[in-house]
């Protein structure tokens, strides 16, 4: 895993302050941290930035779909047809009750 440029810059200041604290151990360090391999860094892949924009617009795209098939299809939200009154009608009491 490769680090960053400001995790760099750390390590680079720890380094240096160690090495004017004490320079027996930061010379010990060097020679210890000589011996290992550094590992390559794996080769940058460019690209792969808009992945996750896409993918999210893609879910963005396809949930707003679903909820129009939905608004579309709800069966409570068709108009009623003219004349019918559409379930409001007025009704008065027949004569002579009440």
């Amino acid at each position: 895993m490769a680090l960053r440029e400001y995790e760099r810059r750390v390590l680079a200041e720890i380094e240096h302050r160690l090495s004017e604290d004490d320079p027996d151990l930061a010379g010990y360090l060097r020679t210890f941290n000589a011996e290992a391999p550094t590992p390559p860094e794996p080769p940058e892949r460019p690209g792969l930035g808009w992945r996750p924009w896409a993918v999210c617009g893609l879910v963005s795209l396809a949930v707003i779909a679903l909820l129009l098939a939905l608004i579309v299809t709800a069966p409570g939200l068709r108009e009623v047809p003219a004349g019918t009154g559409g379930g409001t009608e007025t009704v008065a009491p027949a004569p002579g009750v009440g």
